[in-house]
């Protein structure tokens, strides 16, 4: 077999037998693939402990483009974000956006930017101190430029006092499908001028950001694709009923 170097941050497991794991990896050169993990984690074979969702590796990754599932010969942490997984908010939202983006980047062609955002914004939430409750709802919107399917709202004050249709990202009294009420459509371009830097200034409370969170992944599955519900957001939302997903 022949391998060659990659750049990956881990995105989901399955187990695949007794042997094996199936990760699911974003990488820099490939986009996304499927590669296969041995479960032992003899000394001999210490791979799997650097799978933790959105870690971020170097890999030797099998070069065989006609495969579904590849192999994997070394791996080299670049940044395995432990800091996140001692965090419960962090390790919650962590959970949630790798089996986001499991569903969001499902291409196996190479997008070096979207890698990059990826990578980058990873980075920042690793020493983040401020607005971290925040740092999803921010990911989700600055990922929708990087994909380009960011909307383009109407000149400001057009359309006050009206529903906003996420379908067709006009305001109107009759909107289509999936839409933000006229009471939310008010908060909307406050919301989309949220940034890393800024967004501990925006001081949601547990229903917003909720509401918030299910209105980016229905704008996700209108103007991207279908994906199901996903199986972690539970868990965020069982963070903010505890109090724990603020600030």
């Amino acid at each position: 077999m022949i391998f060659s170097p990659a750049s990956a941050i881990v995105l989901s497991r399955i187990r695949y037998n007794d042997r094996y794991s199936i990760y699911h990896l974003y990488t820099l050169e490939r986009g996304r693939v499927g590669v296969l993990v041995p479960e032992s984690t003899h000394r001999r074979s210490p791979l799997r402990v650097h799978f933790q969702p959105l870690a971020e590796l170097e890999v030797m990754l099998e070069d065989n483009k006609r495969k579904d599932l590849l192999h994997i010969k070394e791996v080299r942490p670049i940044d395995l974000h432990h800091q996140m997984h001692l965090d419960p908010v962090k390790s919650a939202q962590a959970m949630f956006l790798s089996e986001f983006l499991y569903r969001v980047c499902t291409l196996p062609e190479a997008d070096p930017e979207v890698y990059h955002y990826i990578s980058h914004s990873l980075e920042l939430w690793g020493e983040l101190e401020r607005g971290v409750a925040n740092f999803h709802l921010c990911f989700l919107l600055h990922l929708l430029h990087v994909l380009g399917i960011a909307p383009q709202l109407p000149q400001e004050g057009e359309g006050r006092g009206l529903p906003f249709c996420l379908l067709d990202l006009v305001y109107t009294s009759t909107p289509r499908g999936a839409s933000l009420s006229a009471e939310e459509a008010l908060h909307l371009p406050a919301f989309l001028r949220m940034t890393y830097a800024n967004m501990h200034c925006y001081r949601y409370s547990r229903v917003d950001r909720g509401v918030i969170l299910d209105h980016l992944l229905d704008y996700y599955r209108l103007h991207l694709h279908a994906f199901p519900a996903l199986r972690s957001l539970p868990i965020l939302r069982q963070l903010g009923q505890e109090g724990l997903l603020r600030g």
